[in-house]
């Protein structure tokens, strides 16, 4: 969660995106096992899908890495 955190700032991203984010993430792990090396790629794919829907210019992928 706190990188989650972490890269909303850096990226300057709205609150509604990091909110929508983790709603992402919480309907995704309610419906599926992720192994824990795998919470990062599923953090920064909800996201990226969030940033997609929420924000005017969204960043690229490139961004996220």
């Amino acid at each position: 969660m706190q990188n989650l955190i972490e890269v909303h700032n850096k990226l300057e991203l709205s609150f509604e995106t990091l909110y929508l984010t983790i709603d992402i993430v919480g309907r995704f792990l309610a419906s599926e096992t992720v192994a824990r090396r795998e919470l990062y790629s599923v953090g920064m794919s909800a996201m990226l899908i969030a940033s997609k829907y929420e924000e005017i210019w969204a960043p690229k992928v490139n961004d996220f890495v």
